[in-house]
């Protein structure tokens, strides 16, 4: 029986343990110093991972400054196990926070009618900014998102189902945590101006601030009720964390590999069925044994679970970021998540005020206006054929592409007659597949020899196809010759390619060997080049 992916090998343990040293040192240092509700410690082990990286600390530790992807740096596989295996830990552990047993009939009504308009409101709103700035949609999917849900956590959750980059993942967390400093100073004294009592000034705070602590934080500030109605509020909208993914799981689901017959269940994150679990433990502990000291330390267990795998995620994300790489993006992103976080903060507050105030129907249509407005700015700003424009114009530019938007710009190329050998040059060197893009590959079965695995990506009319193909460590193929001609890179670990002459039908003689770098390129010209691949190393490639 083959290993268990969730079980890190040796290969992972540099990377996994840098990350997790230094999550764990924010989590301690965040309780350490003076409570602030402008510190966390994802953003402690996010802004030490970035200190790490970007000064001569990189070099104490063997750390290399990544590119597009992070290959061939030693702490590459752990790095990714993190971003993986110990994110969908923190996330499944997550379902314990869920707290229902602070809904009350009155409060759930305008929590659930607010959020019905506010939530989509300010995903449309983020999805036609950021194509009107062109920002890769990846991007601004985990800006929406964690605007829309709470924050990092949701950033996280949502990277490898949106297929999105370390460095924007690392982007849109600082993003989302520089709104919540913004809620923390401008929430209370917006409230006082309107005349919000405490109970509505709460949930006011937990439906429009997208960090967890900030919004309890905000909540707080509001005094009386303000704290409690805040946490239920903010709930609600960590509940939603899981229809959330599923949706992006199944746009996801489109862009996945050709001739994919695998049901949409499959397609569907398993990690959010763990997390609906808890969230209904949590709801049945709560009634049972709420009292209960067992049940509060269960609690409290799950609390120390969530935070050090968060903050674990959070240092590996920034042990991606380089400094300079950062700020071509980052002004961008600040303005699509402000617009998010401005959208649903003014559409809550509106919707809030006026029903305190017996207005219902007025909140209704505030709502709703807003919603539709926020539809026409999203069909305006997203047509294909802005979106392909944008993405032609990437490619020309020579940015990385992720495989979904490789396989569009194949596409595009094909239809306008202009796939030719510069072209597919051109689209092999660009393309470096995003989080989670090659978990099919991975996770396929080994029907084309021992210790191979492919996955066909984009099948052409032309006859050429874009092809991932995963060799187990040790695997080697026989001395074959290709029937078509092959033009492929190394994106993952270390590959050895020996070629023959064919002496006689018997024996051969080896004519060249070398090991291919990553992202280097290689072109088998048919069935003259007789060659031998095998993965080197103790991990797959």
């Amino acid at each position: 029986m083959s290993r268990r992916q969730w079980i890190p090998r040796r290969a992972e343990a540099r990377g996994l343990g840098l990350a997790l040293v230094l999550g764990g040192v924010a989590h301690v240092l965040v309780r350490l110093l003076p409570p602030s509700p402008y510190l966390s410690d994802v953003l402690l082990a996010l802004l030490l991972g970035v200190v790490i990286l970007n000064t001569p600390l990189r070099r104490a530790l063997g750390l290399e400054l990544p590119g597009p992807d992070r290959e061939p740096d030693g702490y590459a596989p752990g790095l990714r196990f993190c971003g993986k295996w110990v994110l969908r830990l923190g996330i499944i552990a997550m379902g314990l926070k869920v707290q229902t047993a602070l809904f009350h009939h009155g409060e759930l009504e305008l929590i659930v009618g607010v959020g019905v308009f506010a939530i989509p409101s300010a995903f449309f709103v983020a999805q036609a900014l950021g194509a009107a700035l062109g920002l890769r949609r990846p991007l601004t999917d985990l800006l929406a998102g964690g605007t829309m849900i709470c924050g990092a956590s949701a950033v996280n959750a949502i990277a490898p189902i949106a297929g999105a980059h370390r460095e924007e993942q690392g982007v849109a967390i600082a993003v989302m945590f520089l709104f919540s400093v913004v809620a923390l100073v401008c929430f209370r004294p917006i409230a006082m101006l309107v005349g919000l009592d405490p109970t509505s000034a709460g949930i006011w705070s937990g439906l429009a601030v997208n960090d967890l602590s900030s919004a309890l934080a905000v909540g707080a500030q509001m005094g009386g009720t303000g704290g409690v109605m805040a946490a239920a509020a903010k709930s609600g909208r960590v509940l939603m964390l899981a229809p959330t993914l599923v949706v992006f799981s199944l746009i996801r689901r489109e862009q996945g590999p050709k001739h994919d017959r695998t049901s949409l269940l499959e397609h569907l994150p398993k990690f959010v069925l763990g997390y609906l679990a808890l969230a209904v433990v949590r709801a049945l502990g709560d009634r049972a044994f709420a009292a209960a000291p067992a049940w509060a330390a269960v609690l409290e267990v799950d609390q120390v679970v969530v935070d050090v795998a968060m903050s674990t995620v959070a240092a590996s994300i920034g042990l991606h970021l380089v400094v300079r790489t950062l700020f071509a993006t980052g002004a961008r992103a600040a303005v699509v998540g402000g617009a998010a976080s401005v959208t649903i903060a003014s559409l809550t507050l509106g919707m809030i005020a006026l029903a305190a105030r017996g207005a219902h129907l007025g909140a209704v249509l505030i709502g709703a206006g807003g919603l539709a407005a926020s539809i026409v700015a999203h069909r305006l700003a997203t047509s294909t054929t802005k979106r392909d424009r944008a993405l032609l114009a990437r490619f020309a530019a020579g940015a990385p592409l992720a495989l979904a938007e490789a396989k569009r710009v194949l596409d595009l190329l094909e239809a306008a007659r202009a796939l030719d050998d510069a072209a597919l040059h051109k689209v092999i060197h660009q393309v470096h597949p995003a989080i989670g893009e090659l978990i099919p590959v991975r996770e396929s079965p080994l029907p084309h020899g021992e210790g191979c695995r492919w996955v066909t990506y984009w099948e052409g009319k032309t006859g050429w196809a874009l092809v991932a193909i995963c060799r187990e460590p040790g695997a080697v193929t026989p001395i074959h010759a290709h029937p078509h001609r092959l033009l492929g890179k190394a994106i993952e670990g270390m590959l050895e390619e020996l070629t023959f002459d064919e002496l006689d039908p018997q024996t051969f003689a080896l004519r060249t060997r070398g090991v291919l770098g990553h992202n280097e390129l290689v072109e088998t010209p048919g069935p003259t080049v007789l060659h031998l691949v095998r993965a080197v190393g103790d991990r797959a490639a």
